[in-house]
């Protein structure tokens, strides 16, 4: 009894979807359109982009004394850090503060260290062949455009300034001159090597580090790396506070705006194509419903005529979505060559193509819940309605 009703819906099925084929074509090409948009969507909105868009930006943190902004804390604070769970690279400085001739002001020093010195100072605009000088010279410094210019200092100079904050004689020689950086903080100091100003300082103010800054694996989890920052030294003595820097927190801000809009055009695409397959449906089943009222009178049963509803739903369900999909991973490989530059090689999250099963059951669910209800209380006398 079972294979000839599966044969009798099957058959059935076949017959309803030639004689209105243009109509579910339409129902094909909707949700075809709504998977792509589900594909490509996710692609952009996936977590994994928050990465790229903080790379393209300042994305570290700035780890201070969280009790007075402006005063030192312990150096091993900072190369606790280091070994901490998702932080990446982590550099530090003190401060020094160097006359630099008479009348012409002070030389202001960051004397720098920690793994991320390096990646710092490249960002800063400093070339490889500069920064192997600088790593070589341990009294070397690189000196801003508008400090070189003002206290009269060029590449070779030596000097043996007293430093204001500590008295203590430190000879130093300049490196280079970094490029012109438009006027910003970079033009107005140098840079220092922290190990060799930290070595002449007086024993009572050595090892300690005026600022560090945090580099995290991933810039999109900079909110969550802070906090822990925050937990790990919040008994400490000094407590620190971490703070992800205004330009991360902005891009990073207009990321999560972005994903929470696609988001909603995902929804609104699913709900569009959920609105479209209900109605199409209940026209569909009022304009058969006198035909079903004779084949129920020839002997196909409710459940026959359900069932070859279902089939045929399904075999559009699943054509939409498998063409759907087809469309969207074509579509990202030909925007993949345009946007790999910014985004790198955009792919679709696995948990989109999770859901995508799911999600189609409670559309074929939602879509086959008033047709099931109609074809339940189907009469032979139905016939007669027009």
């Amino acid at each position: 009894m079972m294979r000839p009703s599966i044969r009798s819906m099957a058959h059935l099925a076949w017959i309803r979807t030639s004689e209105q084929p243009m109509r579910l074509l339409y129902l094909v090409a909707t949700l075809a359109v709504a998977t792509l948009a589900w594909i490509v969507l996710s692609a952009f909105s996936a977590p994994f982009l928050a990465s790229r868009v903080g790379n393209a930006i300042s994305a570290e943190l700035t780890v201070a004394n969280a009790r007075i902004q402006t005063s030192t804390f312990p150096l091993r604070h900072a190369l606790r850090m280091e070994n901490m769970p998702g932080v990446a690279a982590v550099s530090y400085f003190n401060l020094a503060s160097l006359p630099c001739g008479e009348g012409r002001g002070t030389l202001s020093i960051n004397a720098y260290g920690g793994s991320g010195v390096d990646a710092w100072l490249r960002g800063r605009g400093t070339s490889p062949q500069l920064l192997d000088s600088w790593r070589s010279t341990g009294n070397g410094l690189l000196v801003g455009a508008e400090t070189a210019q003002r206290c009269g200092l060029v590449p070779g100079m030596s000097l043996s300034p007293t430093d204001y904050l500590s008295g203590v004689e430190i000879p130093i020689t300049i490196i280079a001159i970094l490029p012109d950086a438009g006027g910003g903080m970079g033009d107005r100091i140098a840079y220092g090597h922290y190990d060799y100003f930290n070595r002449l300082l007086p024993e009572e103010l050595r090892d300690q580090v005026m600022r560090a800054r945090v580099v995290g694996d991933d810039p999109a989890t900079l909110p969550a790396l802070a906090q822990m920052i925050d937990e790990a030294f919040s008994s400490s003595d000094p407590p620190l506070q971490a703070n992800t820097s205004s330009s991360a927190d902005s891009a990073l801000g207009r990321f999560g705006q972005v994903q929470s809009l696609l988001g909603l055009i995902m929804a609104a695409m699913g709900a569009c194509a959920v609105l479209v397959f209900v109605t199409v449906l209940a026209h569909l089943l009022a304009q058969r419903r006198p035909s079903m009222a004779v084949l129920q009178t020839l002997g196909f049963s409710r459940r026959i005529q359900f069932g070859a509803l279902l089939i045929e739903m399904s075999a559009v369900i699943a054509v939409g979505a498998l063409t759907g999909v087809a469309a969207g991973q074509a579509l990202l490989a030909v925007l993949n060559p345009r946007v790999s530059w910014l985004l790198g090689q955009l792919r679709t999250p696995d948990w989109a193509l999770l859901w995508l099963p799911p999600a189609l059951l409670v559309l074929a669910i939602i879509a086959l819940a008033w047709p099931s209800m109609q074809i339940r209380g189907l009469r032979p006398i139905d016939h007669l309605r027009t």
